[in-house]
């Protein structure tokens, strides 16, 4: 990514984070960004561009550290492992989650199939071993996402995003009860 690109990322996140996706201009995220107007519009077009490559450039930096910290992982380590990653990167990067979450919420329909399209990709992660157990049903892998969000959602509006690692006991859980019994599931959060 150019440097000229991740700073108008990284004030796109500060400036939403901040003022909220209402409330930011793409002149907001150029002063931010410390670049011209015309730079932002050249690079994105226009503050909705800017947020939704955020969003993306999150989503896919985050799922990138999770494979890649999972790859030769048996599961259900796997999943232990990669949601203990997905929530310690979440919790490092506050202001990126604090504007992904307001974004997706104010965009309404548009924001929700993103955010939908992103948790299927990430339940994806979570599942490999439930067809090895009998398979899964459907709407579990909705639970799932739908918990993840929640608890996030939770985290932003207590001001405790930093605290986001301390729910990986709960989430284990809701990924892995169909398929282990709760020893199996204390043993993971134990050796992990």
């Amino acid at each position: 990514m150019s440097t000229q690109r991740g700073a108008i990322l990284a004030a796109t996140a500060r400036t939403v984070a901040r003022r909220g996706y209402e409330g930011t201009s793409i002149f907001e995220i150029a002063i931010e960004a410390h670049v011209q107007v015309r730079d932002v519009r050249r690079l994105f077009g226009d503050e909705e561009a800017c947020f939704y490559a955020l969003f993306s450039a999150t989503f896919h930096e985050a799922f990138a550290l999770v494979l890649e910290r999972t790859r030769d992982v048996p599961w259900p380590q796997s999943a232990r492992d990669g949601l203990a990653t997905f929530l310690e990167f979440l919790a490092a990067r506050p202001v990126h989650v604090r504007a992904c979450l307001d974004g997706v919420r104010t965009l309404g329909q548009d924001g929700s199939l993103r955010l939908e399209t992103a948790i299927e990709a990430f339940t994806a992660f979570l599942t490999p071993g439930f067809a090895a157990n009998g398979g899964t049903p459907i709407f579990h892998g909705n639970l799932i996402g739908s918990t993840v969000v929640h608890v996030i959602t939770q985290h932003v509006q207590e001001n405790r995003i930093e605290e986001l690692p301390a729910a990986l006991p709960q989430l284990l859980g809701v990924a892995l009860i169909p398929f282990c019994d709760a020893r199996a599931i204390d043993a993971l959060l134990i050796a992990g």
